[in-house]
């Protein structure tokens, strides 16, 4: 879509987060991604032996803003 376009989309986050007061987490799944016995065949999405690592993050992420 271009430079502009992704930009513009990248945008959107901080933005949201400033508005509506919630935490911007960072981008989790580099590490996921790094790790192809962690990915489906399709290269896109995490299989099931990801899923501990990305609760765990998750979690680790959302708890000081659950409390």
């Amino acid at each position: 879509y271009g430079r502009r376009y992704n930009e513009s989309f990248s945008a959107i986050y901080p933005k949201l987060a400033k508005e509506f007061d919630i935490p911007l987490l960072p981008f989790f799944m580099e590490e996921v991604y790094l790790k192809p016995q962690w990915m489906q065949d399709d290269g896109i999405h995490p299989n099931r032996d990801a899923q501990p690592f990305i609760a765990d993050w998750m979690a680790k992420q959302l708890t000081p803003f659950l409390s």
